[in-house]
């Protein structure tokens, strides 16, 4: 069978993508205003070039995970149906990195958060690669890692959204979209169909994008709102991922009520 090196396709989006994000530094383009009415209250829209730039990367990233999926023997020879579900880590790693970056506080760490950005696209390539085939050796410790990368996006994400205190017609739709692609990688890994695995990211990202609405109220450090909304994040992940397995019974949902507690409780102690 003719099989293709993801590793060159990979390398290739990587070095394109932060070529791109370095654009957003040195490019200045012309930004246009959109007024519009949200719920009653007077909302303007600002066209910017971190916006162009990212839907421009948005669309990159997705078409380059769809052809890392097709370098797959399971892609390449049209085994896999709904080949989108594998975009969303590498689109809501870029939109997080799009968030940060222009928030660095000096050159260096900007140098640093884009350093560290195509580690983290490249590291997702290859564990995409490799969650492709549920049976495929390696497909456990992939998965693991997708796991723990998607959750420091997560709380990245939220950590940088709750800090900069923008409206929250803008910091929720933000949350729930990124949030939305971050759960669905994470359900991805529960094998079941597409369409009903998107269902139940898409009403994650719209509890969390809810709970950011609510929590631009209080008065809360960045830090502990962030980690507030992580802990949202990974109870109702948590609980759609057994939910999708047929696995919700008392003491599931016993557990996680238990880790909500003690972990309220040590934000309560500890944060600030």
């Amino acid at each position: 069978m003719f099989s293709i090196d993801y590793r060159d396709r990979a390398s290739v989006l990587v070095w394109v993508t932060l070529i791109g994000l370095a654009a957003q530094r040195l490019l200045v383009l012309p930004s246009r205003s959109i007024a519009a009415t949200v719920f009653g209250s007077p909302v303007t829209f600002t066209l910017t070039t971190n916006t162009l730039l990212g839907l421009l990367l948005a669309g990159l990233v997705a078409t380059g995970a769809e052809a890392i999926v097709r370098a797959h023997p399971r892609g390449f020879i049209g085994e896999l149906r709904s080949h989108w579900v594998y975009w969303a880590l590498p689109v809501a790693l870029i939109s997080v990195a799009l968030l940060i970056l222009p928030v660095a506080p000096s050159r260096l760490y900007w140098l640093a958060g884009l350093t560290i950005t195509g580690a983290l696209l490249g590291l997702s390539l290859a564990g995409l690669y490799y969650t492709i085939d549920p049976f495929a050796t390696g497909y456990r410790r992939a998965r693991l890692a997708l796991n723990a990368l998607t959750y420091v996006a997560a709380l990245l994400l939220f950590l940088v959204v709750y800090r900069t205190r923008v409206r929250s017609i803008v910091s929720a739709t933000e949350v729930m979209l990124v949030s939305s692609l971050l759960a669905l990688e994470l359900l991805r890994g529960s094998e079941r169909p597409a369409l009903l695995i998107t269902l139940y990211a898409g009403i994650a990202g719209l509890v969390l994008g809810q709970a950011t609405w609510a929590l631009n109220y209080w008065r809360l450090d960045s830090l502990t709102g962030g980690l507030v909304l992580l802990l949202l994040f990974y109870n109702i992940v948590g609980l759609s991922q057994n939910a999708l397995q047929g696995r919700i019974r008392r003491r599931v949902v016993l557990e996680y009520g238990l880790i909500s507690i003690a972990a309220l409780a040590l934000m309560w102690e500890f944060a600030p």
